[in-house]
């Protein structure tokens, strides 16, 4: 009879002592967050991890109204999901409407590192999940 690949695999790790304690698990319930007041007026939650230390992390912002994010870039790529609402984004050093796109509930963007881009809500806000490798930092692109 002969050992199915799996057997031989797990028996070969057992056999280093190489088999890792996975991380506990961590859960967010909707409104369980703990939001805190930003200085654009939106408000951050951090739900995984710690953005200012090195290792994977998620955040969530609720923006409201007519909010806008400068032209920015982060050091790290930066991965967006547009929980609730609708948010407008554009790439580039300033900010032209006519060539942002909106991005309404469940669409994802993934911005490569130092990739300039603006975002903006018009008459509703909206909620979104930011996602990426710490430490998380952002550039401001200053305009002329």
């Amino acid at each position: 009879m002969r050992a199915s690949p799996f057997v031989f695999f797990a028996l070969l790790i057992a056999a280093s002592g190489a088999i890792a304690i996975a991380d506990s698990v961590t859960t967010v319930s909707s409104g369980q967050e703990a939001w805190k007041a930003q200085p654009d007026k939106s408000s951050m939650a951090v739900v995984y991890g710690d953005p200012s230390k090195a290792g994977f992390y998620v955040i969530r912002l609720k923006v409201p109204a007519n909010w806008v994010a400068p032209p920015h870039y982060h050091p790290g790529r930066e991965n967006v999901t547009i929980l609730s609402g609708t948010v407008y984004f554009g790439v580039g050093n300033t900010i032209d409407k006519s060539k942002a796109t909106a991005f309404g509930a469940g669409s994802f963007a993934s911005i490569p590192a130092k990739t300039p881009h603006y975002a903006y809500t018009t008459s509703s806000g909206a909620e979104i999940q930011l996602d990426g490798i710490g430490p998380f930092g952002e550039v401001p692109i200053k305009q002329k």
